[in-house]
């Protein structure tokens, strides 16, 4: 038979917006913002936003926020951006908090028995339902919070610029002003992340901290690996763990792809094999195919990936020269797309006029594809 595959689908969650059953890597991120929320109110580590491509674990971190910042004594609010944001955080609070206010209930039917904008608990009364609008209800919301001594921690994930997030992010740092116990963390792809930093209205979350999300220690990967696999019986040699923590590269979703696949490959009492985790490899890659880079090439112009098979067709670490001449003479502007892909969280700038691809095996993919053409 296969080794466990309920363990495997704990121990490995290869499916965005899933977490794992443990969060490796980010240790520091997370402590920092807990430590924030310790901090006096208006903190500027109250505010975080984290950027990263996809396939960088952000959904799972903001999840584990969540989890942490429970235990320090908050209500969560976790919401995907869109539209009806405002709302969706003022419901996600009422909910995720009414457990704290489970004994205050009408004592008569159709009397009120709550304070100023309640009815009771955290339902609004209906005047206040109708006619407050998002900034106040959080005030109201935050005020009520405070009288168990708990508070507001808002989760965005896949942040934009909207009209939505100008609402949410203006009241929450008016709430800061009027000293509310409230916090939020944002996360977003890099160029979203950016065209909020330089939205007129969003100026003041410049002061926030910024932390970019990159690739894990693949030493840390090879001992999670060695712990998973013992507890679902399979065997796995120094140099079968050596192998499976250097083909993840470091990403975070690919080491959830390729520990999820050798569990499942792999007779439970059995050991992994050069076979196995050659299977394991070839179908975590074409899992990344779908998932992530399609995803990140596709809002992409003619040009940017002009640009970037330019950078594959080199390979490795790419230096202006020699990118230049990958692109001819009649190529695309170095500058100008260098700084849009670098701002997209594409490609990185290790050093003074070299250039590396920021998603690991993306070089590879885009070679396959000119190969298809």
């Amino acid at each position: 038979m296969k080794a466990n595959k309920e363990e495997a689908h704990i121990l490995f969650q290869p499916t965005f917006g899933n977490r794992p059953e443990k969060y490796i890597g980010r240790d520091g991120v997370i402590e920092q913002f807990v430590e924030g929320l310790r901090e006096p109110i208006g903190s500027r580590n109250r505010c975080t936003l984290f950027l990263g491509q996809r396939g960088m674990g952000k959904t799972a971190l903001l999840l584990e926020l969540g989890d942490r910042a429970q235990k320090e004594g908050y209500v969560v609010a976790r919401v995907t951006a869109h539209e009806g944001m405002p709302g969706a955080i003022i419901e996600q609070l009422q909910l995720n908090g009414s457990k704290y206010f489970g004994d205050e209930r009408p004592k008569l039917k159709g009397v009120s028995a709550g304070v100023l904008g309640f009815s009771f608990g955290l339902t609004f009364s209906e005047v206040t339902q109708k006619q407050y609008g998002f900034r106040s209800k959080m005030s109201l919301l935050c005020d009520r919070l405070a009288e168990k001594g708990m508070g507001a921690l808002i989760l965005i994930d896949e942040v934009r610029t909207s009209a939505a997030m100008r609402e949410v992010a203006s009241a929450y740092q008016e709430l800061v002003g009027d000293r509310k116990n409230v916090a939020i963390a944002m996360a977003g792809l890099p160029h979203a992340v950016s065209a909020i930093l330089n939205d007129d209205v969003l100026t003041f979350l410049n002061r926030a901290p910024r932390v970019e999300l990159g690739l894990i220690s693949t030493n840390l990967i090879r001992a999670y690996y060695e712990r998973a696999f013992k507890t679902v019986g399979i065997g796995a040699s120094d140099a079968m763990l050596d192998r499976a923590a250097l083909a993840t590269r470091g990403f975070p979703y690919l080491m959830q792809l390729i520990g999820y696949y050798l569990i499942q490959y792999t007779l439970e009492g059995e050991t992994i094999t050069d076979e196995i985790m050659g299977k394991a490899e070839q179908a975590a890659l074409s899992d990344m195919d779908e998932n992530v880079f399609k995803p990140i090439l596709n809002p992409l112009s003619d040009n940017d990936i002009f640009f970037l098979r330019a950078m594959a067709r080199v390979g490795g670490t790419v230096t202006t020269e020699k990118l230049q001449a990958a692109l001819g003479r009649k190529g695309p502007s170095i500058q100008t797309y260098r700084k849009r892909l670098i701002e997209s969280g594409v490609i990185e700038a290790p050093r003074r006029g070299e250039l590396v691809f920021a998603v690991p095996y993306l070089a590879d993919y885009l070679l396959k594809e000119m190969n298809k053409q």
